[in-house]
């Protein structure tokens, strides 16, 4: 897996893998209601300060 700059993260939405404030990785999305953030898929009204960003690995097959 290879990280990348959080200027580069794509910020419609979509969930991505991020290293967040003590190196440890987190399912985050860009939200744009009320405030833009980052935020940690499934704990609401929190916001992630990540560092590095990468898509999410496919899932395994059915």
């Amino acid at each position: 897996m290879i990280w990348q700059d959080m200027e580069s993260a794509p910020r419609d939405g979509r969930e991505i893998l991020a290293l967040v404030e003590d190196r440890r990785p987190m399912v985050v999305f860009w939200s744009d209601w009320l405030e833009d953030h980052w935020q940690p898929l499934g704990q609401p009204w929190r916001e992630a300060s990540p560092t590095r960003w990468a898509p999410l690995p496919a899932p395994p097959p059915a």
